[in-house]
C-alpha cells in the first residue's frame, strides 16, 4: 500500500472509525470516492491505520447501486447481504457466515420489510454482541437511497446503533453534503449520527495526482515529459476524472479539450446542487457570490480554492457551457450580456435594458437612487429630477420581461423613498415591492408630470 495516499481524509476517517463514530464523506462527481474506498478496505491499509483493532473490525460494504429496489425491504436485504459478505474478512466467522445467509435467504423469499429489519437486528447481535467484533455499515453511492429511503428505515438505522452504541456504526459516501440531500428534520435521529463528522473529498492532492499520473502512464505505456506532467496536474486541478480524459489530449499536443474532458465537466457540473451551480458560474464569471451556503458546499468538495475554481480547464467549461440551472432565480452575465431567469436566457432585453440590470446586479441587494442610476447609465452628464420617472419607466418595462409577476416583482424591487435593489431570487419573493403599484417609491402616479424618455 502507499500510506500517503489519502492521507489527508484517511486518518481523520479511521480515527472516527476507531472511535466508533459514525460519519459522511462528500465528494462530487469522479472525484475518486469508489477508489477511496477499496483502498480503505484494503487489509494492508486496515492494518495500518486501525493496527491492533484491525482484527476485530468488519467493514459491510453497501454499494446502493446494488439494491433490488429503493424500498425498506431492499435497503435492509442489502444491508444484510453486506453483512453476509463482510463474514468473509474473517476465518472465524466462515460458520456464521451460513447462518446469516440462511436469514438472508428467508428476506429474499419473504419480501418482507420487517422480517428484513429484525433479521438485520439478528445479525448485528450475532456479530457485535455474540463474537464481539466492532462493525462499519459503509453506504456507498448514497444519495437517491437517502433521499427517497421512507423516514422510519433511517430512523431503525438510528435504533439499531442506539442498541449497539460500542460494536455499530455507519459511514456514508455521497456525492453532496447529507443536510443539502435531504431536510434535516426529516430524519433528526439518523442526521444527528454523523452531521458533526462530515469530510470532505476534494481533488488530489499534488503528491497523489502525480503519483495517478505515473500509474497512468506505466498502465498506457506512455511516458509524459516532466513539463507535460506538471501542465496534465495543473490544468486538471488534480481532479481523478479530468486527469483521466486529460492524458490523451496532452500526450497528443491538443490544446482544446475534447469530447471525454467535456463529459467530465459535465458530469462534475450536473452532480451539484443549483445554487452551488449558480455560484461556481460567478466565480467563474468573476462576479461576486452572496450566497454562503452554496459557497460552504463547493469548497467542502474541494471546488473552489482560494475563491477560484479548482482547474482552469473546468472553470473554461461552467464560464462557456455552464447554463445557470437554479429555478426562480436571476443572473446579470455581463461577459455575454446575457439575462438568465430561472435557468432561461431573455433575450427580448433592449441594450439600454441590460445596461440598467447590469448596474444593479454589481451589488446584489444595494439600493441606487435614481439620480445615481442615471449618472451611471450617462457619466458626465447632469439630470433634472424630472428625469426620475424615465427610470420608472424603464423598470416598468424590464418587470415585464424578467418577473413571473410584474405587479409583485421578486428580482427588480423598488425601496420606498430611496431607489431601486436587485435580488437574485431567494431574498427578494413574490411580494418584494416596497414601493407602489405604479414602481415609484411614492406609491402615486405623478399628476400629470411628464414621464419623457431614459436620456440616451
Amino acid at each position: 500500500m502507499n500510506p500517503a495516499y489519502r492521507a489527508e481524509i484517511l486518518i481523520p476517517l479511521f480515527e472516527l472509525i476507531r472511535t466508533r463514530e459514525s460519519c459522511a464523506v462528500v465528494g462530487g462527481a469522479s472525484m475518486g470516492k469508489s477508489r477511496l474506498l477499496r483502498f480503505m478496505l484494503e487489509p494492508e491499509t486496515r492494518a495500518h491505520y486501525l493496527r491492533e483493532h484491525a482484527a476485530t473490525t468488519l467493514f459491510a460494504y453497501c454499494d446502493c447501486n446494488r439494491l433490488a429496489e429503493i424500498s425498506e425491504w431492499g435497503f435492509f436485504e442489502l444491508i444484510l447481504t453486506a453483512m453476509v459478505e463482510a463474514c468473509g474478512q474473517h476465518t472465524d466467522l466462515h460458520g456464521l457466515r451460513n447462518e446469516l445467509n440462511a436469514l438472508r435467504r428467508e428476506v429474499i423469499t419473504g419480501h418482507n420489510a420487517l422480517l428484513a429489519r429484525r433479521h438485520v437486528e439478528l445479525a448485528a447481535l450475532m456479530l457485535c454482541r455474540e463474537r464481539g467484533f466492532q462493525l462499519r455499515v459503509v453506504f456507498d453511492e448514497f444519495d437517491e437511497a437517502y433521499r427517497t429511503l421512507p423516514p422510519l428505515a433511517l430512523a431503525n438505522l438510528r435504533a439499531l446503533r442506539d442498541g449497539n452504541k460500542a460494536w455499530l456504526s455507519y459511514l456514508l459516501v455521497v456525492r453532496n453534503h447529507p443536510k443539502r440531500i435531504r431536510p434535516p428534520a426529516d430524519c433528526e435521529g439518523f442526521y444527528e449520527l454523523f452531521s458533526r463528522s462530515v469530510i470532505g473529498l476534494p481533488p488530489y492532492s499534488l503528491g497523489d495526482a502525480y503519483a495517478v499520473v505515473e500509474q497512468i502512464e506505466a498502465r498506457r505505456g506512455r511516458q509524459l515529459t516532466p513539463q507535460m506532467r506538471a501542465a496534465l496536474v495543473e490544468r486538471s486541478g488534480g481532479h481523478p476524472g479530468l486527469i483521466g480524459a486529460m492524458f490523451d489530449a496532452v500526450t497528443n499536443g491538443r490544446a482544446t479539450p475534447g469530447d471525454a474532458v467535456r463529459e467530465e465537466c459535465h458530469k462534475l457540473w450536473m452532480s451539484v446542487p443549483s445554487d452551488e451551480q449558480m455560484a461556481l458560474y460567478r466565480i467563474a464569471r468573476g462576479q461576486p457570490v452572496h450566497d454562503a451556503l452554496a459557497l460552504e458546499g463547493l469548497v467542502l468538495k474541494g471546488l473552489v480554492r482560494d475563491g477560484q475554481l479548482f482547474s482552469p480547464v473546468f472553470a473554461q467549461y461552467v464560464g462557456e457551457h455552464g447554463v445557470p440551472a437554479a429555478n426562480g432565480q436571476l443572473v446579470v452575465d455581463e461577459h455575454t450580456r446575457t439575462v438568465w431567469v430561472g435557468g432561461q436566457a431573455r433575450t427580448d432585453l433592449t441594450a439600454r435594458e441590460f445596461d440598467l440590470l447590469a448596474i444593479l446586479a454589481r451589488a446584489p441587494g444595494h439600493v441606487y437612487g435614481r439620480q445615481e442610476i442615471l449618472e451611471t447609465l450617462n457619466p458626465n452628464e447632469h439630470f433634472e429630477a424630472l428625469h426620475h420617472n424615465a427610470v420608472d419607466a424603464l423598470v416598468k418595462r424590464i418587470r415585464k420581461k424578467i418577473e413571473p409577476a410584474p405587479d409583485r416583482p421578486r428580482y427588480l424591487i423598488t425601496v420606498r423613498g430611496k431607489g431601486y435593489k436587485l435580488m437574485d431570487g431567494d431574498e427578494g419573493g413574490l411580494g418584494g415591492e416596497t414601493g407602489g403599484s405604479d414602481g415609484t417609491d411614492e406609491g402615486r402616479t405623478n399628476h400629470g408630470r411628464p414621464t419623457g424618455k431614459l436620456p440616451p
